[in-house]
C-alpha cells in the first residue's frame, strides 16, 4: 500500500492514506500523533481509524490479548442496524410495529402500546435494574425477564436505558427473520461486509435458554467494529449494495425522542460543543418530588455555571456539597428520582454518532471528516492495585472529534 506517511511505535501503525487529496500537513500528523499517544495513555488495547474509508491508523497494545473482544453496549448499535436489514428485506413493516404483533401476551393492558421504536429508544416504560449483573445475567430466560417485567413509566413517557428491554429486541428479530439474532446478523450483515464469525461471545453472549443477549454479546476485532462504523457511514452501503435503506440510517442517527438530544435509535449523539449545567428547572423537579430541600438549596448557587465535562460537574458538586452529595443522592432515589434530573446538557450542532460499551469499547463515525475510530478493552487482571484503572476512556470522543476538526483542515 502506498503511503505518504508512516510511523511505527509501540505496536502502531500510522498511515496517511493512498489516493488522498494532498499530503498532511505538520498540523495533521501532530493530531494523529497526539490521537495515537492518547491509546497509548489510556490502556486501549486497539484503536483503528478510518479515513474516506482508508486505514489512517491500527493500534494494538503491546500484551493485549489476541483475538477480538466483547463490544459490551456496542452490540446494541449492530443490532439496530439488523432492524434495519429486516425493515429492508420486508420482513418488518416498520419500527411502528407493536411488540404485541411478536408477543401476544402483550395484547391486553398498558404494554400493548408498546412498539419497537421503544424499544430502540429506551422508552418502552419497563422496569429495569441498571446493572445487568444483578438481573439479566442471572435470569434462565433474559426475554421471559423482559416480558414478565412491571411498567414503571407509561410506555414513550421516559427516556431510561434499558438492557432488560432491550433484549426483547433478540426475540423479534428471531421470530421475523425465522433464525437466531446472531446467525440473522452475522448472515445478513456482518459477513456482507467481510467480518467473519463466530460473533457472539460463547461465555458472556447468551442467556441460560441460549438466546443471545441483544444487549451485548457481540465479539469483534477493532478492524471488524471499524467496518461497521463504514457501513454507517456510507448509508448502509457496502460495495455499492444497499444492505439497509439509507432513510432508515438517517432515522436511526437522528433524535428518537423528546427527552435527551443525545440519543437516536441505539446510537449516541455527539455535539461539536457540550456544555453542562445545573439546571433550575430540574432542581424544581427534585423539590416537587419531595426530595430535601435543605440539600437542594445547596445545589442552587451552581445554576449560573457552565463546566465542560462530568468531572469538572462532579468536582463542583462535591466543593459545594462535601459530605451531603451522597445525602442528597439517597434523598433523590428514595423518591424515585435521580441527582441527572436537576442537570443538562446544551450541546451544539451534532457532528458524530457512536456505539458505546462498558469498559471503553467505542464506535465513532463523523460524517464531516469522513472518519471512523474504533477503541477497545478487555478486562486486565494485571494492573497494579494503587493505580486507578483507566476503563470508560471518557475523553475518548473528544479526540476523536479533535482529530476530525485537523482532518477537515486545509
Amino acid at each position: 500500500m502506498r503511503s505518504w506517511f508512516r510511523a511505527v511505535a509501540s505496536g502502531a501503525v500510522l498511515c496517511w492514506a493512498a489516493g488522498a487529496s494532498a499530503a498532511p500537513t505538520p498540523a495533521q500528523q501532530a493530531a494523529l500523533q497526539a490521537f495515537e499517544a492518547h491509546a497509548q495513555a489510556s490502556q486501549s488495547d486497539a484503536v483503528v481509524v478510518l479515513h474516506n474509508g482508508r486505514p489512517l491508523l491500527d493500534y494494538r497494545r503491546p500484551g493485549a490479548p489476541a483475538g477480538p473482544i466483547e463490544m459490551m453496549s456496542c452490540t446494541k448499535s449492530l443490532v439496530a442496524l439488523g432492524i434495519g436489514r429486516l425493515i429492508a428485506q420486508g420482513k418488518l413493516r416498520s419500527i411502528d410495529q407493536p411488540v404485541a404483533e411478536f408477543y401476544p401476551e402483550w395484547r391486553q393492558g398498558r404494554k400493548a402500546a408498546i412498539t419497537l421504536r421503544m424499544l430502540l429508544n429506551h422508552t418502552s416504560g419497563l422496569q429495569n435494574e441498571p446493572n445487568a449483573t444483578r438481573e439479566v445475567y442471572p435470569a434462565p430466560d433474559a426475554l421471559q425477564l423482559a416480558l414478565a417485567a412491571e411498567l414503571s413509566d407509561a410506555p414513550g413517557q421516559r427516556w431510561a436505558y434499558n438492557n432488560k428491554a432491550m433484549n426483547l429486541l433478540a426475540g423479534v428479530i428471531e421470530q421475523a427473520a425465522h433464525e437466531p439474532m446472531d446467525r440473522f446478523l452475522q448472515r445478513e450483515v456482518l459477513d456482507p461486509i467481510g467480518v467473519r464469525g463466530p460473533s457472539w461471545s460463547a461465555d458472556s453472549g447468551y442467556d441460560k435458554a441460549g438466546h443471545p443477549y441483544a444487549m451485548a454479546g457481540w465479539v469483534a476485532t477493532a478492524v471488524d467494529a471499524a467496518r461497521v462504523g463504514q457501513l454507517v457511514l456510507d448509508d448502509g452501503r457496502f460495495n455499492g449494495e444497499a444492505l439497509i435503506d439509507a432513510a432508515f440510517v438517517r432515522e436511526m442517527l437522528a433524535q428518537s425522542q423528546p427527552f435527551t438530544p443525545r440519543y437516536g435509535l441505539l446510537w449516541w449523539r455527539h455535539a461539536e460543543t457540550s456544555t453542562l449545567v445545573v439546571d433550575p428547572a430540574g432542581i424544581e423537579t427534585l423539590a416537587k418530588a419531595g426530595v430535601r430541600a435543605d440539600l437542594l438549596d445547596k445545589l442552587r448557587p451552581l445554576t449560573d455555571r457552565r463546566f465542560a465535562d462530568s468531572p469538572s460537574l462532579r468536582a463542583a458538586l462535591a466543593a459545594a456539597l462535601g459530605t451531603d452529595l451522597p445525602a442528597l443522592a439517597a434523598s433523590a432515589k428514595e423518591h424515585q428520582q435521580s441527582l441527572e434530573t436537576a442537570m443538562r446538557r446544551d450541546l451544539g450542532p451534532i457532528v458524530a454518532y457512536g456505539a458505546e460499551g462498558y469498559l471503553g469499547q467505542y464506535i465513532v463515525v463523523v460524517p464531516g471528516a469522513q472518519l471512523v475510530a474504533v477503541r477497545q478493552i478487555a478486562a486486565r487482571d494485571d494492573w497494579p492495585d494503587d493505580k486507578p484503572w483507566p476503563y470508560g476512556d471518557e475523553g475518548f470522543v473528544a479526540h476523536v472529534l479533535e482529530l476530525a476538526r485537523a482532518l477537515r483542515a486545509p
